[in-house]
């Protein structure tokens, strides 16, 4: 019998990946994050969330609500591009994220991913390629290849389910 490890019976995912994007885009130092993560986990308890999101973990209200209420200022833009509207194709979805990401030479960007099929996750996208996306990850992730996703159902080799409808793109300036 092998025993449990960090992660394997909570659903942190949501909160560390809102700690790692605020963390590549700020350059932030450990104890700023540890003092981000407090705030965000006191913010969830005076919600009355914190106990579901620590067993089924957090739904794209509470990832809202929490960079609006918690992280505030310290990230300035945050914009959900694909809210509101039918889910893009693959090609779509990646062009964007890769525009995004690459302005400024992707100084100071990130971009927050819900993730389904093979995970129900997630995650931070720190860089992207024509083939690849690479990954800021708290259940250690690192790369999810192209030929392995779609912004649609999971078939086949593509596992996994990018949901552009739950991606923020997040920097200090949209230029």
């Amino acid at each position: 019998m092998l025993p449990f490890e960090q992660g394997g019976l909570d659903s942190l995912c949501g909160i560390y990946s809102i700690v790692n994007a605020e963390r590549i885009i700020n350059n932030t130092v450990s104890q700023d994050s540890q003092d981000l993560f407090n705030k965000i986990v006191q913010y969830l308890e005076s919600q009355r969330s914190l106990a579901t999101i620590l067993t089924k973990g957090m739904l794209l209200k509470h990832i809202t609500t929490v960079l609006d209420d918690v992280v505030g200022d310290r990230v300035a833009y945050k914009k959900r591009h694909f809210a509101g509207v039918e889910t893009p194709d693959l090609n779509t979805f990646w062009t964007e994220v890769a525009s995004f990401l690459n302005k400024n030479n992707g100084a100071n960007r990130a971009v927050l991913l819900g993730i389904s099929g093979f995970y129900d996750h997630w995650t931070v996208v720190k860089k992207i390629s024509e083939s690849s996306i690479d990954l800021l990850d708290s259940d250690g992730l690192r790369r999810f290849n192209r030929i392995n996703c779609t912004t649609s159902d999971a078939k086949g080799k593509r596992r996994h389910v990018l949901c552009p409808a739950q991606t923020y793109f997040l920097g200090n300036h949209n230029d």
